[in-house]
């Protein structure tokens, strides 16, 4: 009965600490959903107007294009410098080795604010700033450091002994990268493409730094704010929430298979 009592007791807390982290999301879908112009309870009719305000404004929708614009071909592109980065550093051994992985883990170390100062000096020289392709550049710079942390870690857990029986067998060196170390590595591959896009779509000070009037989510969410309280931003933020989801399920549905198959005889 004790036993049974902490069973409980641990279910309750899960069933708390699930439902503190998804109110809010709760409460900014039925806001987004409400007549009234300044969110609060009870709530006062519903209405579909500030998504339609949303789309007819086409602010903070063009900075939702614009995010999904930069945050996956930043994130594609620091996965694959981590993905090089890190097989070197595992693979290889070199002068300089230590002071590379520092150098590259550097950025997420230095403060956004003084990295945001450096890359508007640094782009308005070669006349970058104020451009999309100036946030995927600082994006790409960003979020590399995290990605290679997660794809070394995977790498390290890699017998050396598998890619040298790959080459006994007579593979060259792509081959075996191709057919032992890529397909190993594949789980830290997507992680850290998850992890990067994460931080690009929600990285605020640089971009708001060098993005000029091509503006990803978070800085026109904070132009919004600055100027006044919409509601539209509830629209958006619950329409972020279903992509959101929508990618969850469309991973999942891709990933059941492979999980539930069953082993070759």
């Amino acid at each position: 009965m004790k036993r049974n009592a902490w069973i409980g007791l641990g279910r309750l807390w899960l069933g708390l600490a699930y439902a503190f982290m998804f109110l809010p999301l709760v409460v900014l879908i039925l806001f987004s959903l409400q007549a009234n112009r300044f969110p609060g309870f009870p709530l006062q009719g519903w209405t579909l107007q500030w998504y339609a305000r949303l789309f007819d404004d086409g602010t903070l929708i063009a900075a939702l294009g614009h995010t999904m614009i930069v945050s996956p071909a930043a994130a594609s592109v620091a996965t694959i410098i981590a993905f090089l980065a890190g097989y070197a550093l595992n693979r290889f051994t070199f002068p300089g080795k230590t002071a590379l992985l520092g150098l590259v883990t550097l950025p997420i170390i230095i403060p956004p604010l003084i990295l945001g100062v450096g890359f508007l000096g640094l782009l308005a020289r070669i006349h970058l700033s104020g451009t999309l392709l100036a946030v995927f550049l600082t994006h790409v710079v960003l979020i590399t450091a995290p990605a290679l942390a997660i794809i070394q870690l995977r790498l390290s857990q890699m017998p050396k002994a598998l890619e040298e029986a790959a080459w006994d067998l007579g593979a060259s060196e792509w081959q075996a990268v191709r057919r032992v170390v890529l397909p190993f590595a594949l789980p830290g591959i997507l992680g850290a493409w998850l992890l990067a896009f994460t931080f690009s779509f929600d990285e605020f000070i640089i971009a708001w730094f060098v993005s000029g009037f091509d503006q990803t989510l978070p800085v026109a969410i904070y132009s919004v704010l600055v100027a006044a309280i919409d509601p539209s931003l509830n629209a958006i933020g619950t329409i972020v929430f279903a992509m959101s989801c929508a990618v969850l399920i469309a991973l999942e549905v891709l990933l059941i298979p492979y999980l539930i198959r069953k082993p070759d005889a």
